[in-house]
């Protein structure tokens, strides 16, 4: 025998029985009575040496930390954290550590560098933790991936292949970039050494804190073993083959809370070692939107145990809020039911502040008689304040009485939210010329907010925010930002708002900067009167609608509240007009009146345009005082559709339009009344409050569709007001007189589609293996959409699409059906898969938008047994596809690519399929090389590829094992 070959298989049977194999089992494997010296002397060498490697795995758990340190450049402390099985006596270090930027070292060469550090800490119960701390530049910005590997991981990990074998690796991702301030990675505080029992809930948290303030995310990844490489074989604790159940019954859960990072197993069901993993991703947001600037990922082991212990549980506050400034004193009290001492543990980022950091009384190091009770505090303050809550962990752990038992342990997370108070007003002052002065004071916490905002509304919204509200509800309009000390502001925006005799709202709030942002509680709110010191346009109202002696009656209030001391009556008005819906090049259509408050403009084009007026008031002496906002009259516009003419309108007036207490605008038409067609009749009204200015006129006299070959005339009245009670309400104004045809340029509404082809799976009820689909058919209806407003109901036919290549198109007309016919069967088809989309055409040839598409998929099937007898009996002698029962035959399946492998990983036998019946595989258990392979479990790897258009079925891996029985 060749002796590498003699050395890989006994090594190999080590691995897979015993990794302790000493020389006795010589004389149990080998009878070496006729062996010669050398050949058992060797033997013994290779066993030896077998026993040394499998003994030397050591990895349990770890994960990489990056912290920036202060100066210039990108100098970060890189730490590498592994814990490791002290049963081995191998050391941790041996792997090397990439830097993400093309340098890599030793770890155990790096330790001895200067600024450098290796510590090794015994944890106990077979675990020790190794800290090794280096200091690396990067020379420059970049996304850099800083990863550590090294063989080996411990053996005899349940949830991967091989694991004396397999390396371990594990990453850690930041964004170095100096224009984000710095980033560091998330620490994570609660060290991965916690066991487990059968039959009880197991709970891991990392206890994850970011000194920068960012947000953070939890996300389940699997063990890897290189990068981009998963570890062999690798399943989730909770697969079936590990048994267990959840507690109160069904099948075990392994979830991770993406917000509190809780990593719960739920229930593990077989002893041993498993390997889980995870990152904790590090969220800033910029120029508002979300950035993943960093993560770190956790490998961790979880040992679980066939025990006797019930886990103990630790008594917490409910989360709270709190404004900054205040103490947080609460008691921790940590159980067991086993009456066993316990060991009560907090971890979180409040013990790592900078300033007044929390406290935890005990912060025991030892186990105490149960209930054990340690005492949180924290005297927060406005460095404290943040957008996010902050997360503390309490641990127990219990310390059974029998010594063999494992301890269990419980972990909570208690969120606290720190919020910043709310700026304190003193007064607001109105000015002359609507000038408002705002004074508050001194915001308790301006030296760490980054700005205080200044907001305002028309009208009061007195509200008291809600318990823990920050910010600003909506409905305010933001004014300005100042520097956190400021005390005051003046508004000088309302010089030239149309918020004469308006109460006018302000309230102030605090913005805290990123990354941990946040924004204070809002002020109260302070409000002040504006005085009716100018004039106030009511009406601009068209009374006649022609294009050339078109006529608008404008009126308005004279200035009732202006300050007579400082302007002397008697006032002059005068009145500029000017094209359009808005103010541009004036023209004065009246001069110096005195005491007329209305005023009927002539010889306009009421018919093609709309006018807006302003009106500026004047002293004695003709100096200009002050202005009106500018007002407009209603343009209404006709559109003709099909059967109907759509209306619609439009102004721009300094009252409200859409006020509740007249909230409906009226339309008037023509063709009505039968004794006199010419005469306007109020037909409908539309609500004015929701702001949707438009009509559909349909219906003509009599319950008779209007007549395309007539014409129709309209005209609309506003209704609103201004929120000032010395002012009459509703201010009523007209539009022009609008007229126009109903003509058919709209197609219909599209067609609702829906499918009603039978279940795939029924085609392939009674037929053999072996079935590709001789009657395949699709079937689908569809209903017209013909009391939409705006849809034309006078189909004709429907247009049939079809597209082979998923929902996106192309399509191609396949048929075309009379309007009577609202479903349609595309017969002959040699696959299921297809997805169809129908229009509907009117008599005027106008074709529909598509309807929704709706698509049919095959049923695609392919199942492999674990396990076969090639033994010649024609009985499962090949390793084959499922073909009994019949509903589990091979379905819609292209074609099928397989590698099988031994126990050792090596390859054995290699298969793609050429043609449809190849699709089986039937391996007759030999090897590429035709020779056959012993009995035993083989596992296999491949890809199966279906027929379908959906790409997230077109392609599964085949991955699994197979016994093979001779």
């Amino acid at each position: 025998m060749n002796v590498c070959t003699l050395g890989l298989n006994l090594f190999s049977f080590t691995k897979t029985f015993d990794p302790r194999i000493d020389t006795r089992l010589i004389s149990l494997m080998h009878p070496m009575n006729k062996i010669r010296r050398f050949g058992f002397l060797l033997l013994v060498l290779i066993l030896t040496l077998a026993n040394f490697l499998a003994e030397a795995t050591h990895i349990r758990a770890g994960e990489i930390i990056a912290t920036r340190l202060p100066g210039p450049g990108f100098t970060y402390r890189i730490t590498v954290i592994g814990y490791t099985d002290t049963r081995s006596p191998v050391q941790f270090g041996a792997g090397v550590l990439r830097f993400g930027d093309g340098r890599q070292v030793t770890l155990t060469d790096a330790a001895n560098l200067p600024g450098n550090s290796f510590v090794r800490t015994d944890l106990g119960r077979g675990v020790a933790s190794n800290i090794v701390e280096i200091i690396h530049t990067f020379q420059g910005p970049g996304l850099y991936t800083i990863s550590y590997e090294e063989d080996f991981r411990n053996a005899g990990v349940l949830n991967m292949n091989n694991s004396v074998n397999t390396a371990f690796y594990i990453e850690t991702q930041i964004l170095v970039d100096p224009l984000l301030s710095v980033v560091n990675t998330p620490v994570l505080l609660v060290p991965p050494v916690d066991q487990g029992c059968i039959g009880v809930q197991y709970i891991h948290n990392p206890g994850a804190f970011d000194a920068d303030g960012d947000s953070i995310a939890y996300v389940l990844v699997e063990p890897k073993q290189a990068r981009d490489r998963i570890v062999d074989g690798y399943v989730d604790p909770n697969n079936p083959r590990f048994g267990g159940q959840q507690i109160g019954g069904g099948v075990p859960t392994y979830t991770l809370d993406p917000i509190r990072g809780d990593l719960i197993w739920n229930c593990p069901g077989r002893a041993g070692e498993y390997n889980v993993a995870f990152i904790v991703e590090k969220w800033r947001t910029i120029n508002g939107n979300p950035i993943r600037v960093a993560y770190v990922t956790r490998d961790l082991q979880i040992l679980i145990s066939d025990c006797d212990n019930d886990p103990p549980d630790v008594l917490i506050p409910e989360d709270i809020c709190v404004e900054a400034g205040t103490l947080i004193t609460e008691e921790i009290l940590g159980i067991d039911p086993n009456g066993d001492d316990v060991l009560l543990e907090s971890f979180g980022g409040v013990y790592e502040l900078v300033r007044n950091p929390a406290t935890f009384i005990p912060r025991a190091t030892n186990f105490r008689p149960q209930p054990a009770t340690s005492i949180f505090e924290w005297q927060t303050d406005c460095s404290h304040v943040r957008e996010r809550p902050y997360q503390v962990q309490f641990k127990v752990t219990d310390n059974p009485s029998n010594s063999t038992e494992p301890r269990l342990v419980n972990i909570k997370t208690w969120n606290i939210r720190v919020i910043a108070p709310a700026p304190e007003f003193i007064a607001a002052d109105q000015r002359p010329g609507r000038v408002v002065d705002l004074l508050w004071e001194d915001y308790s916490c301006r030296n760490f907010a980054q700005e205080i905002q200044v907001w305002r509304r028309v009208g009061s919204n007195a509200y008291e925010p809600d318990s823990c509200e920050t910010g600003i509800r909506p409905g305010y309009q933001l004014l300005s930002t100042l520097d956190p000390s400021s005390t005051s502001f003046t508004d000088e925006s309302l010089r030239d708002q149309p918020i004469i005799g308006s109460v006018i709202c302000y309230r102030i709030l605090a913005v805290f900067p990123q990354p941990g942002g946040g924004q204070s509680v809002v002020s109260r709110e302070l409000c002040v009167e504006i005085k009716i010191d100018r004039p106030i346009i009511t009406n601009v109202d068209v009374v006649e609608t022609d294009d050339q002696d078109g006529q608008i009656r404008v009126r308005w209030t004279s200035p009732f509240e202006i300050d007579t001391t400082q302007f002397a009556p008697p006032y002059r008005y005068d009145i500029f007009r000017s094209e359009g819906l808005t103010a541009n090049v004036a023209t004065r259509v009246l001069a110096g009146a005195t005491m007329d408050t209305v005023f009927l403009d002539t010889g306009l084009d009421t018919e093609a345009l709309a006018y807006n007026y302003i009106i500026n008031l004047k002293s004695a002496d003709e100096e200009l005082i002050d202005s009106s906002s500018v007002a407009s009259s209603v343009r209404l516009t006709a559109q003709a559709n099909t059967n109907n003419v759509q209306l619609s309108w439009e102004f721009n007036v300094p009252w409200d339009n859409q006020i509740e207490d007249f909230p409906v605008h009226y339309i008037y038409r023509n063709k009505v009344l039968a004794t006199n067609a010419e005469t306007f009749v109020l037909i409908d009204s539309v609500s004015s409050t929701s702001g949707n200015f438009s009509y559909i006129d349909s219906d003509g006299s009599g319950g008779r569709r209007l007549d395309p070959d007539d014409v129709y005339c309209y005209y609309v009245t506003t209704q609103g007001g201004y929120d000032i009670p010395v002012l009459p309400r509703p201010l009523i104004n007209n539009s022009q007189i609008a007229c126009e045809s109903p003509r058919d340029i709209f197609a219909p509404c599209a067609p609702v589609l829906e499918m009603t082809t039978p279940s795939c799976e029924s085609f392939f009820d009674g037929k053999e293996c072996g079935y590709r689909g001789e009657d395949f058919f699709n079937s689908f209806r569809w209903s017209a959409v013909i009391d939409d407003e705006g849809c034309d109901d006078d189909i004709e036919f429907f247009n049939v699409y079809f597209s082979n290549s998923g929902p996106e198109g192309p399509f191609e007309l396949i048929a075309s059906v009379p309007r009577d016919q609202l479903e349609f069967i595309h017969a002959n088809l040699n696959s299921l898969e297809g997805c169809y989309a129908i229009t509907a055409v009117d008599d005027s040839g106008n074709e529909s938008e598509f309807s929704n598409v709706i698509c049919n998929e095959n049923c695609p099937q392919y199942e492999l047994p674990n396990v076969f007898t090639p033994n010649g009996d024609g009985i499962n002698d090949t390793f084959r596809a499922i073909s009994n029962p019949i509903s589990a035959c091979p379905r819609f399946v292209a074609s099928v690519t397989i590698s099988i492998f031994n126990r050792w990983g090596m390859e054995v036998f290699k298969y793609t399929s050429s043609t449809p019946q190849g699709i089986f595989i039937d391996w007759d258990g030999k090897d590429n090389n035709g020779n056959e392979l012993p009995a035993g479990t083989y596992y296999y790897q491949g890809e199966v590829t279906f027929i379908t258009n959906d790409p997230a079925q077109r392609r599964r891996e085949l991955k699994g094992w197979v016994q093979m029985l001779r």
